[in-house]
């Protein structure tokens, strides 16, 4: 059986940190693609929800604008088909089950109350009401779609803190402590080496006295080295 020298472990740490990297290299490459799309999915998506429920506010707007002008019938009627384009935007684009709720809801008080603003009285305080209160459905909306853009926002930079922990172990605790503990291996081999020379010299300036004592030394050094003495049982015929 091959005995795990000091050099096989030297070559061992020294491939553990570029191995990590090869792996942690190709999710770093994800995360970053991940990062550079997060504009693109916010505008997608987040940011456009926002700005369909603003354009529902401002269709209400000019629907009870429309009414008192001389051509208020068609005026109130586009901005009804605009209504429920940007209705139907909206429900494609939410993210969360508030946003969800707060979509149906307004389009459930949404058709009956258009309905009768077709056809009722500018002064008509009971349509007035309930356009009021569909203002108050879109506004509710509105805080949905800014809270599900926080809640995006802040699931993010949690992802960016647990990248930039990943990044800090690849690229500067993995080598820093591989560094550490190969300095400590080096050190142990600097001293082996040292006795080992130090008991040559004995040996070469005492030829004939404590030779014996001076092999056990190198003997007992290159053993700490990974290099021990040959087991006789274990050697050929």
């Amino acid at each position: 059986m091959a005995n795990i020298t000091i050099v096989t472990k030297l070559r061992l740490l020294a491939g553990i940190a570029p191995i990590i990297l090869l792996i942690v290299g190709p999710l770093l490459a994800v995360a970053f693609s991940a990062f550079g799309s997060i504009p693109q999915m916010m505008s997608d998506n987040e940011i456009a929800s926002l700005r369909y429920a603003q354009g529902l506010d401002v269709a209400l707007y000019k629907m009870e604008w429309g009414r008192t002008q001389p051509e208020g019938a068609q005026i109130v009627l586009d901005q009804q088909r605009r209504f429920a384009d940007l209705l139907d935007s909206a429900a494609r684009h939410v993210a969360t089950s508030d946003q969800r709720d707060k979509v149906a809801a307004l389009a459930q008080a949404a058709k009956p109350t258009l309905d009768a603003l077709r056809t009722a009285d500018p002064r008509d305080e009971a349509v007035n009401a309930r356009m009021r209160e569909l203002h108050t459905k879109v506004s509710d909306l509105v805080n949905a779609d800014d809270a599900a853009l926080t809640r995006f926002s802040a699931n993010s930079e949690n992802q960016a803190r647990q990248f930039i922990v990943l990044v800090l172990i690849a690229a500067v605790l993995l080598p820093l402590v591989c560094y550490a503990v190969i300095w400590r291996l080096t050190q142990a081999i600097r001293i082996d080496l040292q006795a080992v020379r130090r008991s040559l010299e004995k040996m070469t300036e005492r030829p004939d006295a404590s030779t014996a004592q001076d092999l056990g030394e190198i003997d007992q050094a290159l053993t700490r080295l990974g290099f021990p003495k040959p087991n006789p049982m274990l050697a050929q015929e």
